[in-house]
């Protein structure tokens, strides 16, 4: 009960204003302070004023500065004697100049043998590594178009080795020999095949010609292979007709391939002469023609569009335009037509 009149008669000599406010004033907390660090001998920790973080260079130079050598000194401590001119190379030393660390060659390096790799050469030995010229379709689009043509030759798996770049493998080997030995074309583009082995690279290759379809517009009596592919050798190499030419299904051209060079232009018509000894020119439809690069030797772009060797565009903040005073403008009076 006493305490809680207490606490009234506090209450009330605030409340009057005249009493001095609660909590300890800041004298006696700096004495209580004093006294303590005197009781317990213990002395306030100084973070200091500076808060950087440590570096190589901030971390190291204050040591160096401070090693001294004591010849008096009875202490079994090593000291090191730092010249000015090794302080000043620290002072100017980059983090980046430190070389990394080379792992040397172990004595004893791990070795592969043929037996360690055997089981996976020998899953992928019916494989092809195909690639579409001038393209880069993605894996979805590659997968269904090779398991629609193929779809009868056991494809197992189409996987994408890298961009552009796929690895087909099958079955058995008489369905890859199969896949080989055939010409096929994707959007007109021809697909470019071969045989997977442990030791090659995946990387497309520099084409130095691609097969084509090429239509000529000329007389039924040319279009048997003889002929055709004689009259056809000036482009290139024949290699065969399709079946409507073959079967006569088709009157309004002669449709052959020929593995062209791209070092070589191809031409809008050829001319030969025929057996009455008169000169026929005839014009020539490409159902794609090849782009070759003259920089990089890659097809699929022109020298104007290749990317090797080009430097890169910075974006850099375009300069503020300042706004001419307005005292500077000129006003001119409109001269009007009198007659409108």
């Amino acid at each position: 009960m006493a305490r809680k009149s207490g606490s009234k008669n506090q209450g009330n000599k605030h409340g009057n204003g005249n009493s001095k406010p609660r909590g300890p004033s800041s004298d006696s907390l700096a004495l209580k302070t004093r006294s303590l660090e005197e009781v317990l001998g213990v002395e306030a920790i100084d973070f200091g004023i500076e808060n950087e973080v440590l570096t190589p260079k901030s971390s190291t130079i204050p040591i160096l500065l401070d090693e001294t050598v004591d010849d008096n000194s009875d202490d079994d401590s090593i000291y090191i004697v730092i010249d000015n001119d090794v302080v000043n190379n620290v002072e100017s030393m980059d983090v980046n100049d430190v070389n990394p660390i080379i792992e040397t060659e172990s004595n004893n390096p791990i070795e592969i043998e043929l037996e360690d790799i055997q089981e996976e050469v020998e899953f992928w030995m019916s494989a092809v590594v195909c690639y579409v010229v001038d393209v880069n379709p993605p894996i979805n689009v590659m997968e269904g178009f090779i398991r629609r043509i193929w779809k009868h030759l056991n494809v197992d798996k189409v996987v994408m080795v890298k961009r552009g770049v796929f690895i087909v493998r099958f079955l058995t080997m008489d369905s890859r020999d199969k896949v080989l030995d055939g010409h096929y074309f994707f959007d007109n583009k021809p697909l470019i095949m071969k045989p997977w082995n442990s030791d090659m690279d995946m990387d497309k290759e520099e084409v130095k010609s691609v097969p084509i379809w090429v239509q000529l517009k000329f007389g039924f009596k040319y279009w048997g292979e003889r002929a055709l592919f004689k009259i056809i050798s000036q482009i290139g190499k024949p290699i065969k007709r399709d079946q409507a030419t073959i079967n006569k299904d088709k009157s309004q051209f002669a449709r052959v391939m020929v593995d062209v060079p791209l070092s070589k232009e191809l031409p809008h018509c050829i001319s030969f002469r025929d057996e009455n000894g008169l000169m026929v020119k005839v014009g020539l439809y490409y159902e794609w023609r090849p782009t070759l690069c003259s920089k990089c030797k890659m097809t699929g772009h022109l020298h104007e569009e290749c990317r090797q060797g080009k430097s890169k565009r910075v974006w850099v903040q375009k300069a503020k335009q300042v706004q001419p005073d307005a005292t500077l403008h000129t006003v001119t009076s409109l001269v009007v037509d009198p007659e409108g």
